[in-house]
């Protein structure tokens, strides 16, 4: 079996910016999902983005809505086959 694991982290939003909260889950846990679509709603001090799949295939979250996250923290990953 070949399948291949992306994480999906908190991504670095500005400059200054050391963590951030995510504000709600575009998509559901085992929703495929393909690489670019927006994934969740990441709120920092200075703004409010749409983080975009990292990959396609499978994604599962472990991120939970209104709770921060420093940047780099893993909040789920994406199987692909």
């Amino acid at each position: 079996m070949s399948e291949s694991r992306t994480w999906i982290k908190i991504p670095q939003a500005g400059v200054a910016i050391t963590e951030g909260t995510i504000v709600q889950w575009l998509v559901a846990d085992g929703d495929p999902v393909t690489e670019g679509q927006p994934l969740y709603v990441l709120e920092t001090e200075k703004v409010e983005i749409e983080v975009e799949c990292p990959s396609s295939g499978v994604v599962h979250i472990s991120g939970q809505t209104g709770q921060v996250y420093p940047v780099g923290e893993t909040v789920g990953y994406v199987d692909g086959g």
